[in-house]
Formats: C-alpha cells, structure tokens, sequence
C-alpha cells in the first residue's frame, strides 16, 4: 500500500519543480537580447546616391566602445569613416559617418555590437552604389 504514497508524493514534487520553473522561463524571455532592428544602407539594396553614413538602429543601447562598424568595397579595401557616434536612447542609431563620397560599386558593412550586460551580435549587409551620371 506504500506505492500510492510514492506516486502521490513524485506528482507532487513534479507539480512543485513545473510550479517554480515558469515564472524562470517567463523572466528569461524578458530578459534584453541586443539585436538588429534595421540598417541603412539596407541589405542588398542599390543606392543611386552617396551614402553619408551607416546607420544600425538596435533594440539597446550598445556599448560604444565595443561596437565596430566597418565598409569595405568589392576590391576589399577598407573604406574610411568617422568614429562611431549614437544617440542616448535606443531609438538612435549607432552612425557611422563616410569619411567621403562613394563611388560606384558594391560594398560590405561588417558590423558587431555589444549590449552592457555583454551580449554580442554581429552582422554582414552589402549595398551597391549606382550613381546616376
């Protein structure tokens, strides 16, 4: 007559262990994941102007001095910017500034953010400048 008991007693502990894991799993999901939510120039587009600058609006505020943002164009030469500049909030954009004009061509922005509790995101966009001449 004892296994009833034991039954009773390991639906119990169950019920306990699923009881005080969901409000876990529910806080997990809250808590901030940095991630893209847009860039310009955007992936795969074509620009019949100049850029004057990329532009990463993520879902926080990155860590600025751990965020690298670099352009290179299709001969894979680095193409020069302005130090990274964003705004306080996270509706600003992370912006790097060209440092002149691009030319035509196809380029490729590698980019990694970093939020303040640490967590790293990176990306790769490409763009083509067609300028109409």
């Amino acid at each position: 007559m004892t296994a009833p008991v034991v039954r009773g007693t390991a639906v119990i502990a169950l019920a306990t262990a699923v009881a005080m894991a969901l409000p876990l799993a529910a806080n997990a999901a809250r808590l901030p994941h940095l991630k893209l939510r847009a860039i310009y120039p955007g992936k795969d587009t074509t620009l019949t102007t100049s850029p004057d600058a990329v532009k990463l609006w993520l879902s926080e505020v990155a860590d600025l001095p751990a965020t690298k943002v670099a352009v290179t164009n299709a001969a894979g030469a680095a193409v020069p910017t302005a130090k990274l500049t964003r705004g306080a909030t996270k509706d600003e954009p992370v912006v790097a500034k060209f440092a002149a004009p691009l030319g035509d061509g196809k380029y490729t922005i590698t980019w990694k953010a970093m939020s303040k509790d640490g967590h790293v995101v990176n990306g790769v966009s490409a763009f083509t400048v067609k300028l109409g001449k």
